[in-house]
């Protein structure tokens, strides 16, 4: 994971976005205090699954993905 940066995450996202018929969306939101980076990931052929992480860290955002995906059995 160290060695994954955002644009790279963004490639992988983009590939199982397209794969499960879904949408990927990275915000940052400036009007908030705290958890001012959103990720979600909505795939409408898998079951309906959404990911979602509201987090501070563009890195902890990241892992969260990464790990849930792994834990799903998604992959690019």
């Amino acid at each position: 994971m160290n060695s994954v940066g955002l644009e790279e995450f963004i490639q992988v996202l983009e590939l199982v976005a397209m794969k499960n018929k879904g949408f990927f969306i990275f915000k940052v939101d400036g009007e908030r205090e705290r958890n001012i980076y959103t990720f979600i990931l909505n795939m409408s052929t898998s079951n309906d699954v959404v990911i979602r992480k509201d987090t501070d860290s563009m890195r902890e955002g990241m892992e969260y993905f990464f790990s849930e995906l792994e834990r799903l059995g998604i992959y690019p």
